[in-house]
């Protein structure tokens, strides 16, 4: 074999070579394009399902807090019809309406500051049965309360002039939020009276005129930036009379009639 045909034998031999590199590098280039491919396709999948599980849970966590706010449960009356947790850390001041409503003990844990024959005047400094701390004051303590009732009127219905009631009332409201900022305000209506009390318009007490204070308490709740608890209408009958049998003396109501104003309050006031 001379030597053209060496060198011809050789360029062959690295020809094929050439294309053996060739092949196997196209080869190794689709492997590695698979393999690429492959790994890519396999994040998609991954991020996929992370992404379901991620909404699988978000769903589940919504469905959880909606079960919650579903299945909370509600305060429940008491024998009484009352929702005790309504009437949590409350204070009740006044005249014989809240006298009264201490001796039924309705309430639990309910504080009481009252005096029979009690005004928005005196109360300013007629204390209540055995202390010495005008009933205004007793405000003052280291409670901190939720609400407070006011319930005045009844005794200032034979007064000459309505606008000292309101006057008055304003100072007590005032001394109210000074000594408990926190807590809600409601002034409570003047409870009818039967048609006999009425009609004997004793100190000027009947139901026309217990009307027109309840206005006035009411414009003076508004004002105020207090609640008007109308418990007039949870007791008034279809004639504008408390019911005859309701109370002994035609005014001061017993128990159940009682129940039926605070049943009437946790139903209709905040």
């Amino acid at each position: 074999m001379n030597q053209k045909e060496r060198l011809e034998e050789i360029r062959e031999k690295h020809k094929k070579e050439q294309e053996k590199r060739k092949i196997l590098i196209h080869r190794l280039a689709v492997a590695v394009t698979g393999v690429i491919i492959i790994m890519l396709i396999a994040c998609l999948i991954k991020s996929c399902v992370s992404s379901i599980e991620s909404r699988r849970e978000e769903k589940c966590q919504k469905g959880t807090s909606q079960e919650i706010q579903v299945t909370e449960i509600p305060a429940l009356p008491d024998e009484n019809g009352i929702i005790q947790a309504y009437f949590e850390t409350s204070a009740f001041i006044g005249n014989s309406f809240a006298e009264g409503m201490s001796i039924y003990s309705l309430i639990d844990g309910a504080d009481y500051f009252s005096r029979v024959g009690l005004n928005v005047n005196t109360a300013l400094t007629e204390t209540t049965v055995n202390d010495t701390i005008p009933v205004i004051d007793k405000l003052k303590n280291d409670k901190q309360y939720k609400k407070i009732f006011m319930i005045f009127g009844e005794n200032e219905l034979g007064w000459i002039s309505s606008d000292s009631f309101s006057e008055q009332y304003e100072i007590l409201i005032d001394k109210v939020r000074e000594y408990q900022p926190q807590a809600r305000l409601y002034l409570l209506s003047i409870t009818p009276v039967t048609k006999k009390v009425s009609d004997e318009n004793k100190d000027n007490t009947n139901n026309e005129s217990i009307k027109m204070y309840n206005a006035i308490i009411r414009a003076l709740a508004e004002s105020e930036g207090a609640d008007y608890a109308d418990i007039y209408s949870a007791v008034v009958d279809k004639d504008g009379n408390l019911p005859e049998g309701a109370a002994g003396d035609g005014i001061h109501f017993g128990e159940e009639y009682y129940k039926k104003c605070l049943v009437y309050m946790q139903n209709n006031l905040h």
